[in-house]
């Protein structure tokens, strides 16, 4: 049976220095640390306690784990290293011990249960979840979310040619083929509902543009514009628009 051969720390160095010539920072290795660390252990000292605070706090291990799949155009994780504080080393944090093993109770029982991987390479994943299952909750009577679990009417149903629709889920995130034409069109359709109403100010009659003392056609006044706050109409665009928007 072969012997592991543990590999000498680096020795300690200086790689910045003041301009007196005093070190500023060193670079040593955490087997150096680790042997001051036990060291000032056998110290009662007041001083002792708080070096030794910080340098528990620097030696303290984290989640190392990194998605298996790298990003879009690059040979780096989608999603890691973690970086979670963990209690020992090789252990993952609470997020990136999924799939778990038998016996473990789910410590987020209502969030769904699918391991994320192609979805890594739409960067709002990246950004919502911790890159391994998926963030979002259960829908009701499934052990999967909207996104995961959809319905006919969740799909994106955009036309993509010969009379067929996108088939991409959007219970929960919109598609990210169609969501900016559609952002688009939302934006200018928003644009355009102060037409739908009369002006109070230029008494332009609903359909026409406002126009300014001379008979000119300009922008929307303010008074036709504010009239509409709050309306249901004009706030389902906004919040459509702003789910486009994640």
């Amino acid at each position: 049976m072969s012997r592991i051969t543990l590999t000498a720390p680096k020795p300690a160095r200086v790689i910045a220095r003041r301009r007196n010539g005093a070190p500023r920072r060193v670079e040593i290795s955490a087997q150096e640390v680790e042997a001051a660390f036990r060291l000032l252990q056998r110290l009662p000292s007041p001083e002792a306690r708080q070096l030794r605070e910080k340098l528990e706090a620097l030696l303290r291990p984290v989640c190392c784990w990194a998605s298996s799949r790298t990003g879009r155009y690059s040979s780096y994780p989608a999603w890691g290293p973690c970086g979670v504080f963990v209690n020992a080393p090789n252990q993952r944090c609470v997020e990136h011990q999924w799939p778990l093993t038998d016996g473990v109770p789910d410590p987020f029982p209502q969030r769904c249960t699918v391991t994320l991987d192609e979805e890594l390479e739409d960067s709002r994943w990246v950004k919502y979840s911790a890159g391994l299952r998926c963030p979002f909750k259960r829908r009701v009577g499934s052990e999967r979310c909207a996104h995961h679990d959809p319905r006919e009417s969740e799909l994106c149903g955009c036309p993509v040619g010969d009379g067929a629709t996108c088939t991409t889920p959007e219970g929960v995130l919109a598609c990210d083929t169609h969501r900016w034409v559609r952002r688009a069109d939302l934006e200018s359709e928003l644009e355009e509902l102060p037409l739908t109403t009369a002006c109070g100010y230029c008494n332009a009659a609903s359909g026409e543009s406002c126009t300014n003392k001379n008979g000119l056609p300009v922008a929307c006044h303010k008074k036709r514009v504010n009239a509409l706050q709050g309306s249901p109409e004009r706030q389902e665009l906004a919040d459509t628009i702003e789910w486009l928007r994640l």
